[in-house]
């Protein structure tokens, strides 16, 4: 009869039991009779009590988070008594830095068990190589990595099994643990005539274009490649930016049963909250066609500059919305008297803010009297006084479609998901022709992000990441739970607002790309709400247009950074042919110019 013995150590900084980690324990409880779960962090005992009760494990070992994993493996050993540990057909060793099963487990470790020429096996390896983390080189032996290792009864009953395992050192630096245990270990055994195995073995593959040969973290198209069935949680860290692993993350929903959901919960939250793999994720398009009753309050706050909308905004407010307490700010004092008439019997607490700041000054002025409820529309009367009149219509009824049609679906999903803080509209359809703020624009942005960034009450020591595009309501109209962006709606901003016309890098321009990050670092998510698709062409034209648009020079100086390889090329082909009089000529010939 199989007797098989996992050793899987927990670890989570906000002392949370993330869902990929009780998924992961579910697929993997049929490869193991025996699930030890030892957590370094303070984990609820009911939290424990329910994964035994689930039968996704058998013990549990709390513990401080004193010299890592191998501590916390060599602790549980020492528990179990080596002498029982070689009762076992394997023991396995394993933490929660990986995602996954994404492929049939079983089968693997099947496969390895029935193969004699190995003793202990792992997921993945690395080369020997060198490292000097204190001045002087050191030599790193090949190793199995250890988030996953293996072990059969004939090495566990070893003396150097043993030896290694009984004299582990609580070590607080967390290389000398890699050094000494992570990748001494292998080398231990191999020494004492233990031969080893992986699932994919990388000592003699080329890793041309990655910064290091460590493709369990810089190498996620090879690995999924393989097969391979774990994933490293850092290799999502490290390939945020990199331009496959959006397509790694569509191959793994196309060819695996792993639901993609789990890894963006837990990236947004131990990591960054934009990536963008996870964008498609945090989509929805909602339904406005459905009936359903909330029992959240909800107040509508709308800042009325343009009186001649204010009907439209109302009008569309009570026909698709619930029961809600409108509020709403203006600069005059002739409009506020406008206003009040053109509402009629329609009741609002109406507030006149003067005329600076816009619609965020205003709507920083009254968000203590917005507070006391669950839930919080933020509109206004919006134009575009910069471009044709058509591109504020488009953007008025996008915001109309995505915000206000579906807003019962809107605050249903508010209601059933308490870690949602702030549901914003998609990029304005007006952006899918012509493209939005250049990188150089956002990094102009930057400072004033920070300095904002670093007065608020509760920002965690995390610091804003700079982006060259951020996720942001293009207008700053949303839904949002007070508690998601209070910190920010409190801080004092008046005397660092210019006079109109405001300049692209005002400090309200800061606040704008700030809401979804506030939210964030308050312990909230985001969702954002669509209502139109678009072709790739589409963006494709849109992104070659920027290469043509003035504001990604200076002068005759290039802006490489906005641009890309590919675009940059475009451009120094361009200019050269416009040089010599031919850049014209082609565009007339190939009919751009029509």
């Amino acid at each position: 009869m199989r007797n098989r013995l996992l050793l899987y150590v927990h670890f989570n900084k906000n002392n949370e039991l993330s869902e990929h980690v009780i998924y992961q324990l579910s697929q993997i409880r049929q490869s193991f009779d025996n699930i030890v779960f030892i957590s370094n962090s303070v984990l609820q005992e009911e939290e424990l009590q329910k994964l035994k009760r689930d039968q996704l494990i058998d013990d549990t070992i709390q513990r401080e988070n004193s010299g890592y994993d191998f501590a916390a493996w060599s602790q549980a050993m020492k528990q179990i008594g080596f002498k029982n540990l070689g009762e076992y057909d394997s023991v396995t060793i394993m933490n929660d830095t990986c995602f996954g099963p994404f492929y049939d487990f079983e089968t693997y470790f099947k496969s390895f068990d029935m193969n004699e020429s190995n003793d202990f096996w792992g997921i993945t390896n690395n080369r020997s190589h060198s490292v000097a983390p204190w001045g002087e080189k050191i030599q790193i032996p090949e190793h199995i990595q250890s988030y996953f290792v293996s072990f059969k009864p004939n090495i566990v009953r070893s003396e150097a099994f043993v030896d290694f395992w009984d004299n582990i050192e609580i070590l607080s630096d967390v290389v000398k643990v890699i050094i000494e245990y992570e990748t001494g270990m292998t080398a231990r055994f191999v020494a004492a005539g233990f031969k080893y195995d992986v699932i994919f073995d990388t000592l003699k593959e080329s890793w041309a274009g990655m910064p290091i040969h460590d493709f369990s973290v810089f190498n996620l198209p090879e690995l999924l490649k393989r097969k391979v069935p774990f994933l490293k949680v850092k290799s999502f860290v490290f390939g945020e930016d990199d331009i496959y692993t959006p397509l790694v993350v569509q191959e793994l929903e196309r060819t695996s049963i792993y639901p993609i959901q789990l890894i963006v919960e837990h990236m947004t939250v131990a990591h960054l909250p934009d990536s963008e793999y996870m964008l498609a994720y945090k989509t929805r398009k909602f339904d406005d066609e459905v009936e359903t009753t909330s029992r959240l309050t909800l107040a509508i706050h709308l800042h009325v500059y343009y009186v001649s909308l204010l009907e439209e905004y109302v009008e569309n407010f009570q026909k698709y919305l619930p029961e809600f307490s409108l509020y709403i700010t203006t600069d005059t004092e002739s409009k506020a008297i406008d206003i009040k008439k053109r509402l009629g019997n329609t009741e609002a607490i109406i507030t006149v803010t003067g005329n600076k700041g816009r619609d965020v000054l205003p709507w920083m002025l009254i968000s203590e009297q917005l507070n006391k409820f669950d839930i919080v529309g933020h509109f206004h009367t919006k134009r575009s006084e910069l471009n044709q009149w058509i591109v504020g219509e488009s953007w008025r009824h996008d915001l109309v479609d995505s915000l206000i049609k579906p807003a019962k679906s809107i605050l249903k999903e508010l209601e059933n998901n308490p870690k949602l803080g702030i549901i914003i509209p998609d990029v304005p359809s007006f952006f899918d022709y012509h493209h939005g703020p250049s990188a150089s624009n956002e990094a102009e942005l930057y400072p004033k992000m920070k300095s904002l960034w670093t007065r608020l009450s509760n920002q965690s020591n995390v610091m804003i990441p700079e982006r060259d595009t951020y996720v942001m309501s293009y207008g700053t109209m949303m839904f949002y739970r007070p508690n998601a962006l209070e910190s920010l709606l409190s801080l004092d901003i008046l005397a660092e607002v210019p006079a109109e016309p405001l300049p692209f890098d005002s400090v309200l321009h800061a606040f704008e790309r700030l809401l979804v990050y506030v939210s964030w670092v308050n312990g909230f998510d985001y969702l954002i709400s669509s209502t139109h698709d678009i072709t790739g062409f589409t963006v494709g034209k849109a992104s070659n247009r920027m290469l043509l648009d003035p504001a990604v020079t200076v002068g005759d100086k290039v802006k490489w950074e906005d641009l890309g390889a590919k675009r940059a090329i475009k451009y120094v082909i361009a200019k050269s042919l416009d040089k010599i009089g031919l850049w014209q000529i082609y565009r007339k010939l190939s009919g751009k110019n029509n």
